[in-house]
């Protein structure tokens, strides 16, 4: 079949090869691989990184069935920002128009959000009579209503507004719906008022690990390969509680326990300054797959600070996958359904009390066996539910489902 994927922000094959590959990465990897003809609309602009990886529309073919189609729009700095609508809408402006010059596909899957892809996208299904599924990844724009305050909160309303008319429309109207969680895909089917069909269904993110076997080269200097560390893997954005590391590090100093932190963003100038003072926390900049393979080998917990917001309860992020592929239990900072998976199945601990999470942590230090335990705990959850391989091929199977469904 031929099938259009719509995702930006993600890293790309063949542009972004130190990075690695995400859902729509891993997915497109899959459906090319059953001889699927695959066409991944994205953008020029790298949304982790912010920079652009081209200045101008271009198509890269990643091989003979599979290209990425390029659209340029402008740069923005904040992930909250004018100049991030204004990304938003050149894309979809572009996205229409080169939809329109192209032979149709059988099917299309777009990410939500934007909602603007993805509108465009269930516009021209319904016009063309294409099967369009649209996969939640974020809340959008319910998120901004709980996460904004103040007088940005005020201003935002009009836009909120816009966006909820639309994201309506989307869910309402595409073919299918999936999602990351359970939770999520009941709020998409309730946001676009339809029933749950056998068609909607949730798929986990799923992580592939990087391969054991890393060269004797990569190194990372900073890591104390005889400490107990716990790392942090993360865009430094507004989604953590960075006040929660920094007194965490405190508390574990006299213990001997580093924090490694790899990433960089908007953020961390402030998490920074509420580390300043504590010798143990390790700020490491971004780092390769290779080098972060490094640094979560040598470290015995994976630190998931999320705030307790309404998304994050009812989501499971990449991070908690990550950790557990590489046999991590995990610590949490928020509540909701990743709680839930952390204590059914004894994979980590999950609690906004630093006191708590400290004695947590200093349990797994002093008792060797509850460590293992927990390890060996983590990577099996991972294996049932999280393993990439599995996970995407059963996506894959599951959009030949649909299409079939669509055309018979």
């Amino acid at each position: 079949m031929k099938i259009w994927l719509l995702k930006t922000g993600e890293p790309l094959p063949v542009i972004d090869e130190s990075d690695k590959l995400l859902r729509m990465g891993m997915l497109a990897e899959v459906l090319s691989n059953n001889n699927h003809e695959v066409t991944w609309f994205a953008s020029t602009f790298n949304h982790f990184k912010k920079k652009q990886c081209s200045e101008k529309d271009e198509v890269v073919k990643v091989k003979d069935n599979y290209y990425l189609n390029l659209i340029h729009a402008i740069s923005y700095k904040k992930n909250i920002s004018v100049t991030r609508i204004i990304n938003h809408q050149m894309l979809a402006f572009k996205l229409k128009y080169k939809m329109k010059k192209m032979e149709k596909p059988d099917i299309i899957y777009a990410s939500f959000p934007t909602i603007e892809f993805a509108y465009e996208a269930v516009k021209y299904g319904k016009k063309n009579n294409v099967p369009v599924v649209v996969d939640i990844r974020d809340l959008w724009p319910d998120i901004f209503k709980h996460n904004l305050k103040g007088i940005l909160r005020y201003l935002s309303i009009p836009y909120v507004k816009y966006l909820d008319i639309k994201a309506k429309k989307v869910l309402r109207n595409c073919y299918a719906i999936t999602s990351i969680s359970d939770l999520m895909l009941d709020w998409g089917l309730e946001k676009g008022s339809r029933k749950k069909t056998s068609l909607d269904k949730s798929f986990y993110i799923g992580f592939k690990r990087n391969n054991d076997m890393i060269s004797d080269k990569v190194i990372v200097p900073e890591v104390d390969k005889k400490k107990f560390n716990i790392c942090f893997f993360a865009t430094i954005n507004n989604q953590f509680n960075y006040n929660i590391i920094a007194e965490l590090a405190k508390l574990l100093e006299k213990d001997g326990v580093d924090i490694l932190v790899c990433g960089s963003g908007p953020n961390l100038k402030t998490f920074e300054d509420l580390a300043e003072g504590s010798t143990n926390i390790k700020f490491l900049g971004w780092q390769d797959k290779d080098h972060l393979s490094y640094v979560i080998n040598n470290s015995k917990l994976g630190l998931a600070p999320y705030k307790n917001t309404f998304d994050f309860q009812m989501s499971v992020s990449n991070k908690f996958s990550e950790y557990l592929s590489y046999k991590k239990p995990v610590l949490l900072t928020s509540t909701g359904y990743m709680k839930v998976l952390t204590d059914k199945y004894k994979v980590g601990y999950a609690s906004d009390n630093v006191n708590d999470i400290y004695n947590f942590i200093l349990k797994m230090k002093n008792d060797k066996k509850m460590c293992e335990e927990y390890s060996k705990n983590a990577f099996k959850l991972y294996e049932e539910k999280f393993d990439a391989n599995r996970i995407y091929k059963e996506l894959a199977n599951h959009l030949e489902k649909v299409e079939r469904k669509y055309h018979k």
